[in-house]
């Protein structure tokens, strides 16, 4: 996450919130960490830290699911989220009052309700988030992956709880079922984990979803160190299970913060102008590194011969079957970019062309009509660029057009799609600026080229650019828009080039 990123989100209201309640979970694993169990009023302070962020993060998450200008299906999930809260938080205010008020820690009680309530909504919340449209073989590589990281946190999940469940002597069989189910509502969420991450979700901000992530496998952490614990019976409160808890509710606090402070300041910032290739996903890898390092410390006792030899060298092989397709897929992204950036860029000036800019600039005028946010567009071209070819060659007018093309990436921003737009023709679509914004970028550039000469053999070519500006409003379609910046650019032109106007909202 970027540092100016990280400055700026401090800055707003909902960035000090998450400061403060960062602090309040880092006292409390503090306590935990200088020795919770020998200091006084342990119980209370365990059993009372849990339910204000616990219902804080439910009340936030809530809050974000009421908000118009996300989709309805990621308001839906992160409505579902803040339920599976309010769950957990109802069981943990029943489970202070048993042990606090009456002195008691039953199990089964109705506190296990609400816990065990929160995995399914929460699991559903997570699959809920939309998603782009995905074709068969996108689809059965997530299932594979998903199953892959699934199948880890089997392994986990079953060496440290499921197993000792299953081998020890219960005369209470609810009590075996109860705590089966703990476990199992883990593989349910991490499931939903993975959905999360490899299905890269349309309904969030990236890093706000990173905090959803991070926070739930913080949870998983503190289940499975807590279920381990507890078959030993050597849980107490203020065991290092209670900072991972703690950790938890803390991020997805901070994730329905982020997220709502981003839908409503980020939005069209945070959205990259082209999409890029996605990158290998390391969560399968992982599982498959976590899953067999466990088979390793349970087989490490076996004898030599003839198991030994056979699962260490199987796991070498494994090892080695991993890291070549590794290798072969990341040759294979490099040659996916490669041939991306061939198939949407302009071979001269390394801007969009024609088909790109179109597909990216509708989304962008979609956005700019459901959210009304300011979007303006610059049409721009070269003087007497005719002159230019016929005096010098139209190796001299390629070198020209790269050198506009060159300007104009120095002076956008990442948000922003610049294109070739046909011959020395450049068009510029820039989101989240209105037209003093816009204007101001036209005569920077303006500005940029007429003042660097470009050297063409022994001569210095003088160049200069016109510029039309146009704003969004009014206008019911990304080609009217297009069309009005055209309007103002020929009025430069008949107005004596090496200059900008700007056709203002009719």
């Amino acid at each position: 996450m970027p540092v100016n990123l990280i400055k700026e989100w401090l800055g707003h209201r909902s960035g000090r919130l998450a400061l403060a309640l960062g602090i309040y979970a880092l006292l409390f694993i503090l306590w935990v960490a200088f020795g919770a169990t020998r200091l006084p009023y342990r119980d209370a302070i365990g059993d009372l830290a849990f339910p204000p962020l616990g219902i804080i993060a439910a009340v936030l998450t809530w809050r974000l699911g009421s908000q118009r200008s996300l989709k309805p299906r990621a308001r839906f999930a992160w409505r579902t989220i803040a339920l599976a809260m309010f769950s957990y938080a109802v069981g943990d205010l029943l489970w202070a009052y048993y042990e606090l008020v009456l002195g008691t820690s039953p199990f089964p009680s109705l506190a296990d309700d609400g816990y065990l309530l929160f995995y399914p909504l929460f699991m559903v919340g997570l699959v809920s988030f939309p998603s782009a449209p995905q074709t068969k073989g996108q689809q059965t590589k997530f299932w594979l992956d998903a199953g892959t990281v699934l199948l880890g946190g089997w392994m986990v999940i079953w060496y440290f709880v499921l197993g000792p469940i299953a081998v020890a002597e219960h005369t209470d069989r609810l009590r075996t079922l109860l705590s089966s189910a703990y476990p199992i509502g883990d593989l349910v969420l991490l499931f939903g984990t993975a959905a999360l991450l490899l299905r890269h979700p349309e309904g969030g901000n990236r890093y706000a979803l990173g905090f959803l992530a991070a926070g739930i496998i913080s949870f998983l952490v503190a289940d499975v160190g807590f279920g381990y614990q507890d078959l030993k019976d050597m849980y107490q409160s203020g065991n290092w299970p209670d900072a991972f808890w703690m950790l938890a509710w803390f991020l997805f606090a901070a994730s329905a913060l982020y997220q709502g402070w981003w839908v409503s300041q980020k939005a069209a910032a945070d959205t990259p102008a082209v999409e890029e290739i996605r990158a290998v996903s390391s969560l399968p890898y992982a599982a498959v590194v976590l899953g067999f390092g466990l088979l390793i410390t349970a087989g490490g006792h076996a004898a030599p011969y003839p198991l030994g030899g056979l699962l260490y060298a199987a796991i070498a092989m494994t090892a080695f079957v991993l890291i070549r397709q590794l290798t072969v897929m990341t040759e294979n992204l490099h040659l996916l970019a490669d041939l991306r950036q061939l198939a949407t860029t302009d071979s001269l000036t390394g801007l969009l062309n024609r088909r790109e800019f179109f597909s990216l600039a509708e989304r962008e005028f979609e956005r700019f009509q459901r959210y009304r946010r300011p979007l303006t567009a610059i049409m721009l071209d070269v003087d007497t660029f005719k002159t230019i070819n016929d005096r010098h060659g139209h190796q001299a007018g390629d070198l020209v057009i790269h050198t506009v093309a060159e300007h104009c990436r120095k002076q956008l921003r990442k948000m922003d799609l610049a294109a070739r737009y046909g011959g020395d023709e450049v068009v510029i679509l820039l989101p989240e600026t209105d037209l003093h914004g816009a204007s101001g970028l036209a005569q920077r550039l303006l500005e940029a080229i007429q003042q660097s000469p470009l050297a063409f053999g022994e001569q210095l070519l003088k160049i200069s650019i016109s510029a039309g500006v146009a704003a969004g409003n009014g206008t019911s379609s990304l080609a009217a828009l297009l069309h009005r910046a055209d309007e103002a650019l020929y009025e430069a032109k008949q107005a004596g080039r090496n200059r900008i106007k700007i056709n203002a909202e009719r």
